[in-house]
C-alpha cells in the first residue's frame, strides 16, 4: 500500500479529483499500520486485490 499510494518522498499522493473514500483509506492506514503485514512464502502467488 505504501508503494501504491505514496510518492518517492513518502508523502500521500494527491489526486486532482476528490475521492469520497480516500480520506477513509488514509485514516484506516494510520490506525491499522501496526497490525498490517503479509506472509509471502515463496512469492509466486501474491494477488494484492484478492488475497486476504
Amino acid at each position: 500500500m505504501h508503494a501504491k499510494f505514496t510518492n518517492k518522498a513518502g508523502d500521500f499522493i494527491r489526486y486532482h479529483k476528490k475521492s469520497t473514500i480516500w480520506p477513509g483509506i488514509k485514516l484506516a492506514t494510520s490506525i491499522n499500520r501496526p497490525y498490517m503485514g503479509w506472509l509471502i512464502g515463496n512469492g509466486a502467488n501474491i494477488d494484492f486485490w484478492r488475497d486476504i
